[in-house]
């Protein structure tokens, strides 16, 4: 018996049934997939403006002790400070217009502002963590700040600018040779004078009756009145702050301005300036208030800090000592090319095509090399037929500018120069044969050019030079000021190497500490510092108060040297940490704020 197992018989409502339930079955799982895939995406997407927006506000770029810089906390600052520049930049217009400035000043001004601006992407975070760590500093240093040092500083942010009426003494010292300028002996004469009037002053003299005695200021027949100014219209920067550090009827002491002028300033009128009309909206409208009053509290805080610094600086009576130098220019070599010694000289360079960097890839027969020649040709012509050695120097000046070489900025001047440093052709053209100052000498091919030379001088090698000072200090009765004003290459030369007094702190630490151990009278051996040698006397040693002459420095110098020791441990502790992800690129700026000049 055969058994036929057949397949189930399945009416077609069956089957379609079926198929129906397997299509619903398929679609269902269609839409859960993309159900599942649109839930992805929307995940992506959160998770993507999470992390924007994380970036952008939250995301640390910096942790300065318990403070973690964020972007958001950088961009406020990078536009209070574009805020504070654009409001510079409308004063300085301001200034031109009531004739404060000239056009000249203002221009330089704006262009100071402009690199400002251009400097606040790239040093803004490292500002913002150094006015953080230093009012961290301030703290420990007893410096607080309260809500009213804030509100104060907001004040001084929204106000106009406040003028003064300034009255001064100047005196400036009397070179005897004006092209080479005041002497070391000069400029002291001068400081005696300025001390003079000082202490006439303190004692009680009228102000306008010393200036007309004193002062070699065009002011001086108007007993010094200046006028009244805002700051900006007081022309030198250091007397322009003493004026406005005073108050009314107070007088400065001796100011070395940025001129090397001695001034002594008094104030007797201040008019203050109100908050200036919309300035305090336009204000909040760039930064929160918020951020601006914690911006202003860490400066408050850094500001004190810098001001207590600075003045115990100038406060204190160091160790000083007075010296004087003799400086020789290069570092022994024992190339013997360098053992010929220098020539010092000024070229215009023809390159073919006006390239110095293509030229020595251009054929022989290349037509620019041709046309290079023709017109060092016509230089060199024009040159030789002015027979005058100074005349020809100052023809050579207006050709520098034709120059496609580097010193062309410079009006040709190569300066002192080895015959290694130089194209064969040009080294062998100067120290092959006898040439006499502004001897003119080319047309000559070199590799990138055709070169037209104006010779100046040669001297001897660096180590022959240094023989030769060694040799004078030995000699008996040796004038260590004479021998300098002979061989001395530094600019002090013409005060027979005389620099003044000194504390350790003006002084790099290799060389104070070879100053410092010398017996008064001593002469050191050379000191190979930099880019030279130097032969240091000292000449006194004590100590005493700074002089106006070393004030400025001090002054520019002494929270630095305080500060950056500080930083730098912080860094190495981890106590001021930077994210190596890098800061805020200038798209992520506020809008508005361009830092385009």
């Amino acid at each position: 018996m055969n058994l036929r197992l057949g397949r189930p018989n399945r009416g077609i409502r069956t089957r379609l049934g079926q198929m129906v339930e397997g299509e619903e079955r398929q679609s269902q799982v269609l839409t859960f997939a993309f159900i599942a895939t649109i839930a992805a995406v929307v995940l992506i997407l959160v998770g993507a403006i999470a992390l924007s927006w994380y970036n952008d506000n939250i995301r640390s770029l910096a942790r300065v002790g318990s403070v973690d810089v964020g972007p958001q906390q950088l961009r406020s600052a990078l536009s209070f400070g574009a805020w504070r520049i654009a409001r510079e930049q409308g004063r300085v217009t301001e200034a031109v217009i009531n004739g404060e400035i000239d056009a000249e000043t203002a221009a330089a001004r704006n262009s100071e502002l402009d690199q400002r601006l251009q400097a606040l992407a790239s040093d803004g975070l490292s500002d913002l963590i150094d006015g953080i760590y230093q009012s961290q500093l301030a703290s420990e240093e007893g410096i607080a700040v309260t809500d009213a040092d804030v509100e104060q500083r907001l004040n001084d942010e929204i106000s106009g600018t406040e003028q003064r009426h300034a009255h001064v003494i100047a005196v400036e010292a009397q070179a005897a040779d004006e092209e080479l300028g005041a002497t070391s002996a000069e400029r002291r004469a001068a400081l005696l004078k300025a001390e003079e009037a000082l202490a006439e002053l303190e004692g009680g003299a009228d102000f306008a009756e010393i200036a007309r005695e004193y002062s070699t200021d065009p002011t001086a027949p108007a007993g010094g009145d200046l006028g009244l100014h805002t700051v900006m219209g007081i022309s030198d920067s250091e007397l322009a702050r003493a004026l406005f550090d005073l108050d009314e009827g107070g007088t400065t002491d001796i100011v070395r301005g940025d001129d090397g002028i001695y001034r002594i300033g008094r104030v007797t009128e201040v008019v203050e300036a109100g908050e200036q009309v919309g300035l305090r909206e336009d204000l909040f409208e760039t930064v929160p208030e918020s951020a601006v009053r914690e911006l202003l509290r860490y400066e408050a805080g850094a500001d004190a800090l810098r001001d207590k610094v600075t003045n115990e600086a100038l406060a204190a009576t160091p160790e000083q000592a007075r010296i004087a130098v003799i400086y020789i220019e290069g570092l022994p070599s024992d190339d013997g090319e360098d053992q010929e010694g220098e020539v010092d000289y000024s070229e215009l360079v023809f390159a073919p095509g006006d390239n110095l960097v293509t030229a020595p890839d251009l054929s022989e027969d290349d037509p620019a090399w041709a046309a290079a020649q023709a017109e060092a040709q016509n230089a060199y012509d024009q040159l030789l037929a002015v027979t005058d050695g100074e005349a020809r120097k100052t023809l050579f000046l207006q050709f520098a500018p034709s120059s496609d070489a580097p010193s062309s900025e410079d009006g040709g001047r190569a300066g002192f120069n080895t015959r290694s440093l130089l194209p064969d052709a040009v080294g062998t053209a100067l120290f092959d044969g006898e040439h006499a100052e502004n001897d003119l000498i080319g047309p000559i091919r070199g590799d990138a050019g055709w070169y037209v030379l104006l010779f100046h001088e040669r001297r001897d090698s660096i180590q022959q030079r240094v023989q030769a000072v060694t040799d004078a200090l030995a000699a008996p009765g040796a004038d260590f000021n004479e021998i300098a004003r002979e061989l001395s290459d530094g600019p002090e030369a013409t005060d027979g190497g005389e620099v003044g007094w000194l504390t350790r702190d003006q002084l790099t630490e290799e060389l104070a500490d070879a100053v410092f151990a010398l017996a008064v009278g001593d002469i050191s051996e050379p000191l190979e510092l930099g880019e030279g040698q130097y032969f240091v006397k000292l000449e006194e040693k004590e100590t005493r108060p700074l002089d106006p002459d070393q004030i400025p420095t001090i002054r520019a110098t002494a929270f630095d040297t305080w500060f950056s020791p500080k930083k730098e441990a912080a860094l190495v502790s981890g106590l001021i940490v930077i994210a190596d992800s890098p800061p805020l690129d200038e798209e992520e700026l506020e809008p508005g704020i361009d830092l385009a000049p």
